[in-house]
């Protein structure tokens, strides 16, 4: 089936349906997939952040995953 032909079939089921719940979810997930296909441009203060990030793994400023959960749990007294 061509992309088309499934738009044209998607269309023709979308017009059957009545339920509003269910209308609203299927217009909810199309438009968190054109969401997800934007690009997003980052800001020049973002920009800066990466960098910084980058820099710090570049330079050994990093927790791993273990020493983190472990400064988290000291923190919430676990």
């Amino acid at each position: 089936m061509t992309v088309v032909e499934l738009k044209e079939k998607l269309i023709a089921e979308i017009n059957l349906i009545n339920d509003e719940e269910l209308l609203s979810n299927i217009l909810r997930n199309v438009e968190l997939e054109q969401e997800l296909n934007e690009i997003y441009i980052l800001s020049a203060d973002e920009r800066d952040a990466v960098r910084e990030g980058i820099e710090q793994i570049e330079s050994g400023q990093f927790y791993t995953s273990d020493e983190a959960n472990t400064i988290i749990n000291k923190c919430l007294g676990k």
